[in-house]
């Protein structure tokens, strides 16, 4: 894995070398999806469970949906809110991911809705801010949440709600998650 963290960590060099969650050069995919791999492996999860991601555009993210299709697994991916995202989501249900849905979504109703009907019983975090809630928020109670080399928010917000932000900690008790950090 330490490879992986080194993927992670670099995306402060040059933009001919940049090694990042956000992108990768084809000479390291081999070891991308050996890691991706075991991180699947890590969660132990079973045929016909789903997974929920972000920086489901990403690499990584790329890798992850590849993996899990071939695993049988479903995913819930989430993506940056930018121009082009129906071309993004139709590469992404071609590689295999079930749904994709932008950042913005993941802020209304109808994530909670979408999120309860899927049940994801992993999250896979490999970002900062609010995409890394809403993994949190969307993981089933008693899942698994794994975040790699990222700092997560320090509360859990709640958007266009009356309820009050929470810290992390107490959100992870509250839902009775089992959190990897990588």
């Amino acid at each position: 894995m330490q490879s992986f963290r080194q993927f992670l960590a670099a995306g402060h060099c040059s933009p001919a070398l940049r090694i990042g969650v956000r992108a990768l050069s084809t000479s390291d995919s081999a070891s991308l999806k050996k890691n991706v791999a075991s991180i699947l492996d890590s969660l132990s999860l079973k045929p016909g469970t789903t997974l929920v991601q972000n920086c489901g555009d990403s690499e990584i993210g790329k890798v992850v949906i590849q993996l899990a299709k071939e695993r049988k697994l479903q995913t819930l991916s989430i993506i940056d809110d930018k121009p082009g995202n129906p071309d993004t989501i139709e590469e992404l249900k071609a590689l295999g991911a079930d749904i994709v849905v932008p950042e913005s979504y993941t802020k209304t109703w109808y994530m909670k809705r979408l999120a309860g009907e899927m049940r994801p019983s992993a999250g896979l975090n490999f970002s900062d801010g609010y995409q890394a809630t809403a993994v949190g928020k969307a993981v089933t109670t008693g899942g698994t949440f794994l975040t790699y080399g990222k700092e997560l928010p320090k509360y859990v917000a709640y958007e266009g709600s009356a309820r009050k932000p929470v810290e992390w900690s107490t959100f992870i008790k509250e839902k009775n998650l089992k959190v990897l950090n990588m």
